[in-house]
């Protein structure tokens, strides 16, 4: 669970301690605080309160991360559609990875930015909560797999050039 939202307290939900004490004891009655009647549902975590300055140096260190992330990538992905040379196999795998840290960097890391500066606070629904942490997951995830098969492509090119030129060698020795 990643971010905060704020909403009231369920009654019927047996998932919070206050609940469930209040059930047990056979008490109809809830008695909570005002504190007590919002609370954090599944996009939350803690709140962090920070003062403006850090909410300016905070929010243009993320917004300049997330633009150098764009244009590199796009720049990765034009080049390697534009020239000629660079249309191999191995860097599709290349592109492929930019399109997926492409995807992070448009459809997670702008959410991201907005929760950080409200302090952890999310502000876009649990509905949308939802769907963000599963783009989340997908994007990062569709980036490690990337990162994964192209170590394993490097490691299958060694490996096939080692096992091609041994051979190779003994003939001519011979």
């Amino acid at each position: 669970m990643m971010f905060n939202s704020s909403g009231p307290l369920d009654i019927f939900s047996f998932t919070h301690p206050e609940v469930v004490s209040e059930v047990l004891n056979g008490s109809s009655q809830l008695f909570f605080n005002a504190s007590m009647a919002m609370w954090n549902t599944s996009c939350g975590e803690q709140l962090l309160d920070y003062t403006a300055t850090e909410k300016i140096v905070i929010g243009l260190m993320l917004a300049i991360i997330t633009t150098v992330t764009v244009i590199g990538n796009t720049l990765v992905v034009i080049a390697v559609c534009v020239v000629k040379k660079l249309r191999q196999p191995s860097n599709y795998l290349l592109v492929s990875l930019a399109v997926a840290d492409l995807s992070v960097a448009i459809v997670v890391m702008p959410f991201v930015i907005v929760t950080d500066l409200t302090g952890g606070k999310w502000l876009f629904g649990e509905v949308f909560c939802n769907i963000f942490i599963g783009m989340d997951v997908m994007c990062c995830t569709a980036s490690i797999m990337t990162l994964c098969v192209i170590s394993v492509d490097s490691a299958a090119s060694v490996v096939a050039q080692n096992c091609c030129i041994h051979p190779i060698k003994l003939q001519d020795n011979q």
